[in-house]
């Protein structure tokens, strides 16, 4: 048995692993925008100040989700060296 057929069982979950990742890297984007905007439209409706933070927490939900998407792409190994 060569050291290729032992690697490749590892391989294959390594393979299914980064694509569980990467699969989540658009849910967690969209679900931080629509979080972010409804806390902010909560607010509005709460303190009366129709959309201005709706439009902030919009912001912030955006922020949070591309630092999520640059979390999962790390933690999917977009960025590794191994890669290229």
């Amino acid at each position: 048995m060569n050291s290729e057929e032992k690697d490749k069982p590892e391989s294959k979950i390594k393979k299914a692993d980064r694509l569980m990742h990467a699969s989540s890297i658009g849910m967690s984007f969209v679900f931080s925008i629509l979080i972010g905007t409804g806390m902010g439209w909560w607010l509005d409706k709460f303190f009366g100040t129709k959309p201005v933070l709706t439009f902030i927490f919009m912001l912030f939900g955006i922020a949070a989700g591309f630092k999520n998407m640059i979390y999962f792409m790390k933690k999917a190994g977009v960025f590794d060296e191994d890669n290229k």
